[in-house]
């Protein structure tokens, strides 16, 4: 038998999300939506308490990127030499 949530949670109480019941899977699958379109922090996970609750645990706060130079392997054609 497989769970299915119809509340997710933020860890501070706040709702996430309310409606038709979800697996575990497909919670995930909206949470990694979400962190696509950058609605929820990179790094954000779902996790059960001890009542059986789904629960969404923010991850660190997005950072700008650092300019680095980058190793001539990563270069934009792939690592092909022409």
């Amino acid at each position: 038998m497989t769970n299915a949530f119809s509340q997710i949670s933020h860890a501070d109480g706040r709702a996430y999300y309310q409606g038709t019941p979800l697996s575990l899977a497909d919670a995930q699958i909206m949470l990694n939506d979400d962190i696509l379109r950058r609605a929820v922090r990179v790094g954000a996970y779902l996790r059960v308490d001890d009542s059986g609750r789904l629960v969404l645990v923010n991850g660190p706060a997005l950072r700008r990127s650092v300019n680095r130079p980058v190793p001539p392997t990563f270069n934009s054609r792939g690592g092909r030499q022409e």
